[in-house]
């Protein structure tokens, strides 16, 4: 316990007397965390709005239903629809439905939807393939067939949409890990290089305390903690900013593409978070720990 307070008094002491140093090294650390959070929380975002719009089915079609189609005739599709081996799912949504889905994603708006009389919203039939057994001809056979329906008065597929979306998600995350695996080496060369910048200023502290019978582990602690301190600290910089970020800018986007929905981008889940600040701290120790150990073989 009293090398603890030791420890601790050494750590805060050193940082103190090389704050320009630390300070420069943890702005650095949070930039390169702040770019590589950035990504990670767009790629989070893009795949909740691909899952929100598109599920997990790249060829979503929505049939919409003339206003006079029968229920018989609704249901008639319907159960032939789900007769396909290539359909995964089948949904009816009524006009109701349908205002009530709108009321939900735009509560603000809520008043306006109750205005309109249930008719003026049409109700749709949702189709999905299934990726396993449909596969583009499926696809595009099917929506030939659905459009020629009597009570069909349009067909919408979201198939080129959800692929393009996708894609970008995909690459989003891919640069996300890239740039997370550069990240990680680069910090610790970064934590590496101002840990033994200090150790070589504090030279002679350590050999007096090397004299006196100190053991290397007894040096090598304050410095490990050094790096520590301002891995975690570069951490908490960097996801401040971003959910400082995320906050500003979700209601703007709300408001310039309201069909992105209430959350078009999201804070990153608490779990990523302690994702982050572990990776972070682990960075920090495996910097001090290889430039002191070099340091203390010199």
């Amino acid at each position: 316990m009293n090398h603890l307070g030791y420890y601790l008094r050494r750590t805060l002491a050193g940082f103190r007397s090389e704050w320009g140093t630390n300070l420069a090294t943890v702005l650095t650390l949070s930039v390169a965390f702040v770019l590589v959070g950035s990504l990670a929380t767009v790629a989070l975002s893009l795949g909740n709005q691909v899952e929100r719009w598109g599920g997990a089915d790249q060829f979503q079609v929505t049939a919409y239903l003339r206003p006079e189609a029968p229920a018989a005739d609704v249901a008639q599709l319907g159960a032939a629809l789900e007769a396909m081996p290539e359909v995964r799912a089948v949904r009816h949504v009524s006009g109701e439905q349908a205002r009530q889905r709108l009321v939900e994603a735009f509560p603000e708006e809520q008043d306006a939807w109750a205005s309109l009389d249930a008719t003026f919203f049409p109700g749709y039939v949702e189709i999905g393939l299934d990726p396993a057994t449909a596969d583009e001809a499926h696809y595009r056979q099917l929506v030939e067939r659905v459009e020629k329906l009597s009570i069909v008065q349009q067909v919408e597929t979201h198939g080129d949409w959800y692929t393009g979306v996708l894609g970008i998600h995909r690459a989003a995350r891919v640069l996300a890990i890239a740039l997370g695996s550069l990240a990680i080496f680069a910090t610790i060369f970064v934590v590496a290089h101002t840990i033994r910048l200090n150790f070589y200023r504090r030279r002679r502290q350590v050999e007096v305390l090397r004299m006196c019978g100190a053991t290397p582990w007894f040096v090598r602690v304050p410095f490990l903690l050094e790096g520590l301190f301002g891995s975690v600290l570069a951490a908490g910089i960097a996801l401040g900013a971003i959910a400082l970020f995320v906050a500003t800018v979700r209601d703007r986007l709300v408001d310039v593409a309201p069909v992105l929905g209430r959350t078009p981008i999201q804070h990153l889940p608490a779990v990523v978070w302690a994702g982050f600040v572990t990776v972070a701290a682990a960075i920090g120790l495996t910097g001090a720990w290889l430039s002191v150990g070099k340091a203390l073989k010199a």
